[in-house]
């Protein structure tokens, strides 16, 4: 454990998040290690990245050791800590008191980077909703999630929401039988390309196919309802949250999700939310999202200029530009893989293009406070 002196220089200025990657059940992570700039990246079931967390990860058909999940932090001394180490030390500089009143040490959200590999999908299967969380499993979050696609390989696809309404006893039949194609079926199928956004609402039944890396900011929970489990490291049971099939069944969505509703409002289209000479910022999230997260995504070109008064956040880097951000704190560099947790106390501060191309950088924010 890290000293307090050490913790407290980490204060008023951007923090860097350290890798946080572990073995999933199904394969990936080889966009997922280029993203984060590793040596020899493959798809080696090392699919998922947990960028900002204070949620243990459980995964079935696997360790799962008591820190497994929690986000590290990088002191400026270079020592690496769990994170939630440094919001229990200084709550109100790094998390606010607001924010600590009510969710305590925990940040609230999650976000994370997951990569479906060559040959591997995630499994048909849903989340449940807050309601439906704290009702069965104890817990106030379900998992409402959005999508930032920021890699794919070539055929990449998804599955989002029933075409028509499914009868819950001819998805059982499909459901025991295994057959992933007649489920599949009856989704709606979608070819997300680099820098779409998807913002899906818990119970909608959905998959995703091979070729994918995606950027989730979501509820802080791992519930994962898996309809499908031939071929994978866990059985028939374990995919049910502990649950029980018949209870597991009553958390998904059986009704239609309208075309309308899926290219209007799941896949969602960026509204410029603010705009500077030098850069502007993008709303990625209906204001729905906002009582679970919210996400933007800044475009600089030279110079855009970030308020201090938004709380605590996580600032992303994506594609090849490169920037510093300035303030208060003297300059610290950012880059794509360079992922940075900016504190509630932290105060305004500039972020500056050094690239030659544009900088871009999503932000992920925890649940707006009433």
């Amino acid at each position: 454990m890290a000293t307090t002196e050490a913790m407290k220089q980490a204060l008023g200025r951007p923090i860097y998040l350290a890798p946080n990657t572990y073995l999933h059940f199904y394969n990936g992570g080889k966009l997922r290690a280029q993203f984060m700039g590793e040596p020899d990246p493959k798809d080696d079931f090392r699919s998922e990245e947990w960028i900002l967390s204070t949620n243990r990860a459980i995964t079935p058909g696997r360790d799962n050791p008591p820190d497994k999940g929690f986000s590290r932090a990088e002191l400026p001394n270079g020592e690496v800590i769990v994170l939630q180490e440094l919001l229990e030390a200084f709550p109100a500089e790094t998390l606010g008191r607001k924010h600590h009143d009510k969710f305590g040490p925990n940040l609230g959200i999650l976000v994370k980077i997951f990569d479906v590999g060559d040959d591997a999908h995630i499994p048909v299967h849903w989340h449940p909703s807050p309601e439906f969380a704290q009702k069965h499993l104890n817990n106030p979050n379900g998992k409402n999630e959005a999508w930032v696609v920021i890699g794919t390989r070539p055929g990449a696809k998804a599955w989002v929401g029933w075409k028509e309404d499914v009868d819950p006893k001819e998805f059982r039949k499909w459901m025991d039988a295994q057959d992933v194609d007649a489920m599949r079926a009856h989704l709606h199928e979608i070819d997300p390309k680099v820098g779409d956004v998807i913002f899906l609402r818990d119970s909608y039944v959905h998959s995703l196919g091979s070729g994918l890396c995606i950027l989730e900011p979501q509820e802080p929970t791992d519930w994962n309802i898996l309809a499908e489990w031939e071929g994978f490291p866990y059985g028939r049971e374990d995919g049910t949250c502990g649950l029980g099939w018949d209870v597991a069944m009553e958390a998904a969505d059986f009704s239609a999700m309208p075309l309308d509703y899926l290219n209007d409002y799941v896949m969602r289209t960026p509204q410029v939310a603010r705009q500077e000479p030098g850069g502007k910022e993008l709303d990625l999230v209906p204001p729905e999202a906002h009582q679970f997260f919210n996400v933007q995504r800044l475009i600089v070109e030279k110079k855009l200029s970030m308020p201090g008064d938004r709380g605590f956040y996580c600032a992303i880097p994506v594609g090849d530009g490169q920037g510093k951000m300035v303030g208060a704190f003297g300059e610290v560099p950012i880059k794509r893989s360079r992922h940075v947790f900016i504190p509630a106390g932290m105060g305004p501060y500039d972020i500056v293009n050094t690239g030659t191309g544009p900088l871009e950088v999503i932000c992920c924010y925890p649940p707006k406070l009433d």
